[in-house]
């Protein structure tokens, strides 16, 4: 009996002593992980200078793509240019906007009001409007963004477009909206739906009132850039301009050429070091 009381007493302290090891082994563990943790955890690091946040990047590829097509219409009309822009005059528009960006202040300030381009020309939607009964329209009608017309079909692969939205237009008329996932010739894409059985009409969505905007041009030595912000009451007469104006030269230099018009309202969201004593200041 004793030997087994004996060997019950050694057993216990085996395994007591191996629970604490193990005990202090884990608690060293965890210490090591929380200290590993704390001393290599990362910190996101700093936007570096010659960057434009992702935010912004997307929004001036965008005006970019919209002011090459501006300047490829004064040539000819919209719906007779190709549907897809040409990407080198969009990315050379892009590189002019992000430079003026990177390179001056006020630039960065005129970005938080949200001076972007107007939307016209369409660059990425339009609404067609279509009778109800046509036969391609059987899915739409039944709930499913789809149709069964080899056309439209065809048309959404090639072109990268979706059917975001089908609507009862009228008593007669449906209506769908079509988005394109990229910047395109939304004008001359309507085009090719003027044909298909039961199209009855393609809004390219252009607001009727005006707003912000940014305008380019080509000049000997580079670009001209305006960057306009519209507030106040456009429906009555009593809209206000404010105008900042940039010369961008191919050699890479940013000369901010002048600021004129209506004084920036405070409330408006710009951080700005914008000079409101003066209705026009210029280099």
């Amino acid at each position: 009996m004793k030997f087994f009381k004996d060997a019950t007493m050694i057993l216990f302290f085996l395994v007591f002593s191996f629970s604490v090891v193990n005990s202090n082994l884990a608690q060293e563990y965890d210490d090591i992980l929380v200290s590993n943790h704390v001393t290599t955890k990362k910190k996101k690091a700093p936007k570096a200078e010659n960057e434009v946040p992702k935010r912004l990047e997307r929004k001036f590829r965008r005006d970019a793509a919209r002011m090459a097509l501006r300047m490829e219409a004064k040539n000819e009309e919209l719906r007779y240019l190709n549907i897809i822009i040409p990407r080198e005059n969009v990315e050379s528009i892009f590189n002019v906007l992000k430079e003026i960006y990177l390179k001056d202040e006020t630039a960065k300030s005129i970005s938080k009001c949200n001076v972007h381009t107007y939307p016209n020309p369409s660059i990425d939607h339009f609404v067609l409007i279509f009778k109800r009964n046509a036969d391609w329209a059987a899915p739409l009608r039944s709930g499913i963004t789809e149709t069964d017309s080899p056309i439209i079909n065809d048309l959404l692969d090639e072109f990268d477009l979706i059917i975001e939205k089908h609507v009862q237009w009228n008593d007669t008329q449906d209506a769908i909206t079509i988005r394109s996932k990229g910047p395109l010739n939304m004008a001359a894409l309507a085009n090719e739906f003027y044909n298909i059985e039961g199209v009855v009409e393609i809004d390219l969505g252009v607001p009727k009132i005006g707003g912000n905007d940014i305008e380019i041009a080509r000049t000997e030595t580079g670009w001209e850039v305006s960057y306009i912000l519209r507030f106040g009451s456009y429906i009555d007469g009593k809209g206000k301009v404010h105008t900042w104006k940039y010369e961008a030269k191919d050699n890479g230099t940013i000369n901010f050429m002048s600021e004129t018009g209506d004084p920036v309202p405070d409330w408006m969201r710009c951080e700005s070091p914008f000079n409101n004593s003066m209705l026009t200041k210029t280099m």
